[in-house]
């Protein structure tokens, strides 16, 4: 994760608290720096856990029961809510994922399409952030999905 990804993790996390005026989420951010605040694994069932700290011998056995790792970029555990800033690829520097967008990083173990479907059997609400898409409107779609998950709430 680049300096540039930081800052718009850092940029979207001050506009939560610009929206957010009774506190009522706590975003932790994915600053990449292998410590894993954001990190949780979620079995085929949706029962999750937050682990910050994982050695590979103890993902091993998360794994051999079931559980996938996650570290999504934005993460608020109480409220059950993911924001993953999606970067796209200019030209020929990527390929195309499964539905169309395409994807840069390349590192993560699942498809978008699998991580989707673990976040939601474990029931957290999930907003996609493409890079793309005008500044004006991810605020406005990041205002609209705020509203709709504090009010349930």
């Amino acid at each position: 994760m680049g300096v540039q990804d930081l800052e718009k993790l850092f940029d979207i996390n001050q506009q939560i608290k610009q929206i957010d005026k009774e506190n009522h989420y706590n975003f932790m951010i994915d600053t990449d720096t292998k410590e894993g605040k954001t990190r949780i694994i979620i079995d085929e069932f949706g029962t999750w856990q937050k682990v910050p700290f994982l050695t590979e011998e103890e993902a091993g056995e998360f794994r051999k029961k079931g559980f996938r790792q996650f570290v999504p970029d934005l993460i608020d555990f109480k409220n059950k809510v993911i924001i993953e800033y999606q970067e796209e690829s200019k030209g020929r520097q990527g390929v195309l994922r499964r539905r169309g967008k395409i994807n840069k990083k390349g590192h993560d173990e699942f498809s978008d399409e699998d991580k989707d479907i673990f976040y939601e059997l474990a029931k957290f609400n999930q907003l996609k952030i493409w890079e793309n898409t005008p500044p004006e409107k991810q605020k406005e779609e990041l205002k609209e999905f705020l509203k709709v998950f504090s009010s349930k709430n």
